[in-house]
């Protein structure tokens, strides 16, 4: 029995690495994943050089102009936890407004923007301007906030935020002088303490600033924003957007909807491998048609399988998540269209060019996951390096999903610039795979 089992497993070994092609893509499969992962973590870990945390976009609005806000503006310049756009006050003889910042975050061209308004070095509230449910981007984003308020503010921020906790807690506000009669006195006393302490040399700011930090890491950041910081918020939400989904569900459905559909369609196309193991296909090709209509064919069948699995799929998830689809048929039809298409000639391609059914196997999988952990399927593009994010626009799923999230989040319809732009990246992705791979069927199926 030993020896025959032997036998047999000399056999299988054999077999398995007679395809060079298949054994490196096994190999190459777990490097690739590897390599990924490994790049966003260290990245949202801090050990890519990020500062242990994703950059969130913000828009910022400076109608102050005075020495505080110009510390605010130069500390979130140098947040690692921002990339902060600076919205010109003046720009060709037009004057830039509230109004205009509410747009951009409606528009959905930001999740934040900052308002600092006229009165801000002398005690003015500045104005938060959010896209509500991006709950993680606004805990980070806090942080960076609440720095450069201290930046901005000072010592005095720390009374500020006292008095304001009080109110929240529901303190009246005429009962304050009694507060600030017994709290002053203290505050003097603080003041003087560390003046003494620091001509003394006994400061370690390094020290104490990552105390701070440390200390602050069971605070609800969204709450103190919302409740005691010197901040006014307004959220701005798109009229069309789905109330009951949150930014991560709608981009989880969205993702995971386009990577399974390329994994179906590559099992559906690789009908054409197996036709021609089996012989099927020299006889469709000897039969008295024309032969680009084999390859048409498969074309179509793979495009109309895609099309119905992804319909079901965000039916699916309308009831499961109860995510709003029947508001957005049309959109996300045209979008699914789209989609389909693309993945219909990346799969053809794939069968086309691919000898065996485990070298198909191999190199799909290695592009379909790694398209899709770069593409923004497995979590949101803002917890990858900057360099990462470009590279996502040269994935087939990073428009797709994009397009959909517009559609959900954004409550866009797919008239819109951005979505119709998606739509063309698509469709010229659909004409350019299905061309290569028509290329290479004849090359390989129809020469002689």
């Amino acid at each position: 029995m030993l020896r025959a089992a032997w036998i047999m497993l000399c056999k299988d070994l054999r077999l398995f690495l007679g395809d060079r092609v298949a054994l490196l893509l096994a190999v190459l499969l777990p490097i690739v994943l590897v390599t990924v992962f490994g790049t966003v973590m260290s990245n949202m870990a801090g050990g890519g050089g990020g500062g242990g945390m994703p950059a969130v976009d913000l828009m910022l609005l400076d109608e102050d102009g005075s020495d505080a806000s110009r510390a605010f503006v130069e500390s979130l310049r140098e947040s690692d936890g921002v990339d902060l756009t600076i919205v010109l006050l003046e720009k060709d003889g037009i004057t830039r407004t509230r109004e205009d910042l509410a747009a951009y975050v409606h528009d959905g061209e930001t999740p934040f923007a900052v308002r600092l308004p006229s009165g801000f070095g002398e005690g003015a509230d500045l104005e938060l301007l959010r896209d509500p449910g991006r709950d993680l981007s606004q805990q980070l984003l806090s942080i960076s906030l609440v720095r450069a308020l201290f930046e901005a503010r000072g010592e005095d921020l720390i009374w500020d935020i006292q008095r304001r906790s009080m109110t929240a807690a529901g303190i009246p506000d005429e009962w304050m002088q009694r507060v600030d009669a017994f709290t002053t006195p203290f505050r003097l006393a603080m003041e003087s303490l560390f003046e003494d302490a620091e001509q003394e040399g006994l400061l370690d700011d390094d020290e104490t600033g990552a105390a701070a930090s440390d200390g602050g890491g069971d605070l609800d950041f969204a709450a103190i924003l919302d409740a005691v910081l010197p901040m006014q918020v307004a959220d701005i939400a798109p009229e069309g957007r789905d109330q009951n989904v949150t930014y991560i569900i709608a981009q989880a459905v969205s993702g995971m909807t386009v990577m399974m559909l390329m994994f179906s369609l590559v099992g559906y196309a690789r009908s054409l491998l197996e036709e021609r193991d089996q012989g099927t296909l020299r006889r469709l090709l000897l039969a008295p048609v024309d032969r680009r209509a084999v390859l048409l064919s498969k074309f179509l069948g793979t495009y109309v399988v895609g099309l119905i699995l992804t319909l079901i799929l965000f039916v699916y998830a309308s009831l499961l998540f109860e995510l709003d689809v029947a508001s957005h048929f049309d959109t996300v039809l045209v979008i699914s269209l789209a989609t389909a298409a693309a993945t219909t000639g990346f799969a053809i391609l794939i069968c086309a060019t691919c000898n065996t059914d485990k070298q198909a196997d191999g190199l799909s999988t290695i592009l379909i996951l790694t398209m899709s952990a770069l593409g923004g399927a497995w979590f949101p593009l803002m917890f990858m390096p900057e360099f990462l994010q470009t590279v996502a626009r040269f994935t087939l799923p990073f428009w797709s999903i994009d397009a959909y999230q517009q559609a959900f989040w954004n409550g866009k319809h797919w008239t819109d610039p951005t979505i119709l732009a998606n739509l063309g990246v698509l469709l010229g992705l659909s004409a350019a795979l299905g061309w290569v791979a028509s290329i290479v069927y004849r090359r390989r199926y129809l020469a002689g």
